[in-house]
């Protein structure tokens, strides 16, 4: 079972070597062809900080592996909002913009209540729900476009077209890095399964504990060169932006084969806690002028470590 481990570890590094490639690829080709810093900003990179939840939602939706799917995206948003925002705080203070925090966090929490009203519906959430959730995402992308918040933030992190390689040799690690991210999503699954059924773990608690915080390594990376480069609207803009993107997108594509059925503990403990977690994130950058200081900062840590040893407790 410590080979499977390990390959599964390796296919979670897939998926961020992965990402990497079809973003900075992406970001690139772009460019060459004239699309605009927002459009790049919205598109390549605000989603593609999110291919991996994305790759592992539509794997499992194809095998009906709804507790995989839905345990990664939960675990990755809550260490997001809560540990990899508060990582990014404790290097550099962060700042927010008011506008965007207002209409983008108001969305965020819109778009975890949705997420859970579908799958609390019946206890699971149906292909229907899911088309309507891709129509939600879509709109708020229209409306980000023409309201220019979040879109400014994400302008930031496709601000500089990518250099050192030609246009042929862009085009390849495109393709290198779409088929990694689907030979890791497959290896993820798979091994996950695997794992879970070898410890008596439930898929839920692998999703959310393993597979969903190394899925977010892509806005670890992003937020933590944010804060590092003294650009915080980077940092909070990539952690809101996936917060939405997730829920609404990653998930609902997945869905999108057989729909998802939604383990009891989701409904009861994980998504509530993210949720709750996410009006602390918000209220904490409200407390003090858009602020994040580095003690409120710890305070976001500490409500991942408690969730962390909770999920422990009830193992």
């Amino acid at each position: 079972m410590q080979s499977e481990i390990l390959i599964m570890i390796g296919g979670l590094i897939g998926l961020w070597l992965g990402s990497n490639l079809v973003v900075s690829s992406g970001k690139s080709i772009a460019h060459r062809f004239g699309v605009s810093e927002m459009l790049i900003g919205l598109t390549i990179v605000s989603i593609g900080t999110s291919l991996p939840e994305i790759m592992v939602s539509i794997f499992s939706g194809a095998r009906e592996a709804s507790d995989i799917a839905i345990g990664s995206m939960v675990g990755s948003c809550l260490a997001q909002i809560t540990l990899i925002l508060g990582i990014a705080g404790l290097i550099h203070k962060i700042t927010a913009d008011e506008k965007a925090l207002r209409i983008d966090g108001v969305m965020l929490l819109i778009s975890i209540a949705l997420f859970w009203i579908m799958l609390f519906t019946g206890g699971h959430m149906t292909q229907i729900e899911a088309v309507l959730l891709i129509a939600i995402y879509i709109s708020y992308l229209i409306f980000t476009t023409k309201h220019d918040h979040l879109a400014k933030q994400a302008v930031d992190l496709g601000e500089h077209e990518p250099q050192g390689y030609p246009f042929g040799v862009r085009i390849l690690f495109l393709l290198i890095g779409i088929a990694l991210l689907i030979v890791s999503a497959d290896i993820v699954l798979d091994h996950s399964i695997l794992i879970a059924q070898a410890y008596g773990l439930s898929e839920s608690f692998i999703g959310v504990m393993i597979v969903g915080v190394a899925t977010c390594l892509p806005e670890l990376s992003t937020a933590v060169t944010g804060a590092i480069k003294r650009s915080p609207g980077i940092a909070i803009g990539t952690l809101i932006g996936s917060n939405i993107t997730d829920p609404l997108l990653s998930t609902s594509l997945g869905a999108l084969f057989h729909g998802f059925e939604a383990d009891l503990s989701m409904l009861t403990f994980d998504i509530p806690f993210w949720f709750v977690s996410s009006v602390a994130a918000l209220l904490l950058l409200h407390r003090k002028r858009l602020t994040l200081s580095r003690g409120e900062a710890s305070i976001l840590v500490a409500i991942y470590a408690l969730f962390v040893s909770v999920k422990l407790f009830l193992l």
